[in-house]
């Protein structure tokens, strides 16, 4: 054992895990600790939430809205016509 502390210190550690799991919750506990939770749970959703909406946002700011690719698609095509007309004038 001396020659290997940290070894008893992990089963130490790993021991009083077990101990703890295998414990029954006493209802004090579950009083003091139950709000912890709750408020932790909400915090870790809210959070999300606001991940997904921001990353919502970002993938909206990065996709053109339907008039303006509509107006470019016109364009774009407006401009084929026009260089098909002008090259057939020029042959």
């Amino acid at each position: 054992m001396g020659d290997n502390p940290v070894a008893l210190l992990a089963g130490g550690v790993a021991l009083g895990v077990l101990v703890g799991v295998l414990l029954p919750r006493a209802a004090r506990e579950r009083e003091l600790l139950d709000p912890l939770g709750r408020t932790l749970a909400q915090r870790v959703s809210a959070a999300a939430q606001a991940a997904k909406e921001a990353g919502r946002q970002e993938i909206d700011s990065l996709i053109p809205d339907r008039d303006s690719t509509k107006e470019r698609v016109t364009a774009l095509f407006g401009n084929v016509i026009e260089a098909a007309k002008t090259g057939g004038q020029k042959a």
